[in-house]
């Protein structure tokens, strides 16, 4: 299978997937980029089945463009089927300026199927569908020209048996009457891994910054801003320019010339401009009115009544989670829950008390904080259970 590299090309095959997609309006669709070495990740081929067997693979350097798929990714009448389609969201929604509506992800209905959480295509394939695929490409640099016929191979492979699967899981799914949770779920994941971040909160994302005051925050915001603006004048992922701990360690220091940041031993490939530049951009941050310094949204740390909460909190979801054959950390994620210990109050942590989650955990969570309900070893039945009388 050889990709497609003229638009002329990918207009004709457009115009037979449209006719296929009018039997069977769905999609498969998977990606290949690169993200470690420019400031965007770029796109290097977009794959796409349908359901009787027909593939393609968009050679997209070559075709320069999405060109006449761009519509059909967009259509909300086609559903676009994904394997862990976060990243593949966010670098269609960048290239298309809309998410590509609606769809199925395969690893997120597998969770609410019971196939565990993250779970990987080929083992999805392998479990669901008998089918052992090759793993031999699986690093490959998806830029590299001509492709070989076993990274083409490989690149169909990730589209070939999505159908079956949405097939499977679609059914599993029903039988539990869990369609609408993996709806929901999958529209928030999906649509957080299409957000992008403010420029502005950039500075959130730097590591290991612990620790600094606000006034340090102000300078550390500027020198995200500094680091974002080069890594893109110089099309090159952020922290190849400047990782997170010179950044941290800047904002602590706070040198007034380019000379005392060049001596700093944890500021290493940075030359005089940018020297000079990153004093400015500390200048900046030191010029930020008191009022208007950022502010670190942190947790209260544990005292020794929430942890033992925690643990209570913790046992009724794995529990639940146990009763119903889900992943623990898929009902409750770990950082909501551990918030829920800290303010002890449903209204705090919403994400636990409403939607799917909600209607399977919220009763037993509300019970818990409010002294009803207890967790109890079940000796006829041989496992954990949550009772809500045994302390009334």
């Amino acid at each position: 299978m050889q990709p497609l590299t003229r638009q002329a090309e990918l207009d004709a095959f457009c115009l037979e997937l449209t006719s296929r997609l009018a039997d069977d309006p769905r999609l498969a669709l998977d990606t290949e980029f690169i993200r470690e070495r420019t400031y965007e990740p770029v796109l290097e081929l977009v794959q796409v089945g349908t359901a009787d067997g027909t593939i393609a693979l968009l050679d997209i350097p070559a075709l320069g463009s999405l060109g006449a798929l761009a519509p059909l990714l967009t259509d909300p009448k086609i559903l676009k089927i994904f394997h862990a389609g976060g990243q593949d969201m966010e670098i269609l929604t960048s290239l298309l300026g809309e998410m590509p509506q609606p769809f199925f992800d395969t690893q997120i209905a597998a969770a609410f199927s019971g196939y565990g959480t993250q779970v990987g295509y080929g083992a999805l394939v392998q479990s669901v569908l008998k089918v052992r695929l090759s793993k031999e490409e699986g690093f490959s640099d998806w830029s590299r020209r001509p492709l070989t016929a076993s990274m083409c191979s490989y690149a169909a492979d990730d589209v070939r048996y999505l159908h079956s699967l949405h097939d499977r899981l679609m059914t599993r799914l029903q039988r539990r009457g869990r369609v609408s949770w993996a709806e929901e779920h999958t529209l928030r994941m999906l649509t957080a891994a299409a957000e992008t971040t403010p420029i502005e909160d950039l500075w959130k994302k730097v590591g290991s910054k612990q620790g600094l005051s606000r006034r340090d925050l102000a300078v550390l915001q500027e020198l995200a801003l500094w680091r974002d603006d080069e890594a893109r004048r110089r099309n090159k992922p952020r922290r190849t320019v400047l990782k997170d701990e010179p950044l941290v360690e800047l904002a602590k220091r706070k040198p007034k010339t380019a000379a005392a940041v060049l001596e700093l031993r944890a500021v290493n490939g940075v030359g005089s401009r940018q020297a000079e530049e990153l004093v400015q951009a500390i200048q900046r941050g030191l010029e930020v009115p008191e009022s208007e310094w950022p502010v670190v949204e942190s947790s209260p740390p544990l005292d020794e009544n929430g942890a033992a909460l925690l643990e209570l909190l913790s046992a009724v979801v794995k529990v639940r989670a146990m009763e119903e054959d889900l992943p623990p950390s898929l009902l409750a994620p770990a950082d909501a829950l551990r918030q829920l210990a800290i303010q002890r109050t449903p209204e705090i942590v919403g994400s636990l008390f409403s939607g799917w989650r909600g209607e399977l955990l919220g009763e037993a969570l509300k019970a818990t904080l409010e002294g009803t309900l207890s967790v109890v070893w079940d000796a006829k039945q041989g496992r954990l259970a949550c009772r809500t009388d045994s302390l009334a």
